[in-house]
């Protein structure tokens, strides 16, 4: 029998359709990209993932990959486990399996806080769904938890935005399939210009306005700038035109 060498990508990638493994560094003193020769079992050839550092490791989450190789066949595969890498060593480590995993996505948002990994959100297109759950990654006991925040959540969706201010993640758009034929594009979607706050730290007001939204409350004793806070909770945002002077 002739054994049969695994496929490489070993034309440029903007000549050839395929996806990537590789690992660069960028030194941010003289802005010069450095390819890494890693060690260890790398992960799997992926796009749409997403990488982050906690300490000195970065934690691979996600992504699309072909199930045949680094090309791409239309047999797609979404894998849901964690490949972290340890910039000290420049080494893939190995990681053991766990009892709960979310379900493997790809265009997710990724962040960090308090040492932990947090994803929401993405698309699988085997399942041809869209996701709006949050999960938390813990790397020291190597588990994952599904949170369920209180409030109303965003819908589900593909490609948001997610920055940490603080103790707060500010999430911004993303796209959803068309909930009405004829409103999204070719592919059926719609992008979103809505945006949403997750706070790890909440206040005391805080609580008591969801409270207040959670329970549909009477809102008429309240002071004006407390009910138009719980207005602006609950009311989609949009992104505000500039204001041109007449001058």
């Amino acid at each position: 029998t002739t054994r049969r060498a695994p496929a490489t990508c070993s034309m440029p990638l903007m000549s050839a359709d395929c996806f990537s493994n590789d690992i660069h560094k960028l030194d941010t003193t003289n802005m010069m990209w450095t390819l890494i020769s890693a060690k260890g079992t790398p992960a799997r050839w992926r796009d749409f993932h997403s990488a982050t550092i906690i300490g000195t490791k970065m934690y691979v989450f996600g992504g699309r990959a072909d199930r045949f190789g680094p090309f791409h066949s239309n047999n797609e595969i979404y894998c849901n486990r964690i490949k972290v890498f340890d910039t000290e060593t420049n080494s893939w480590l190995d990681s053991p399996p766990t009892p709960v995993l979310p379900e493997g996505r790809r265009s997710h948002s990724a962040f960090s806080y308090n040492g932990e990994l947090y994803v929401f959100g993405g698309y699988n297109a085997r399942l041809n769904r869209h996701f709006h759950d949050l999960w938390k990654f813990n790397p020291v006991s190597l588990s994952w938890r599904k949170i369920e925040p209180k409030g109303k959540g965003p819908c589900p969706r593909r490609r948001q935005c997610c920055c940490r201010v603080g103790d707060k993640i500010i999430l911004f758009g993303g796209t959803s399939p068309s909930p009405e034929e004829g409103m999204g594009d070719e592919f059926d979607l719609m992008d979103h210009s809505d945006l949403y706050i997750l706070d790890f730290s909440p206040s005391l007001k805080t609580l008591c306005k969801l409270a207040v939204i959670q329970y549909s409350l009477d809102q008429s004793c309240l002071p004006h700038d407390i009910r138009w806070e719980l207005s602006a909770m609950t009311t989609n945002s949009t992104i505000s035109r500039p204001i041109v002077s007449s001058q």
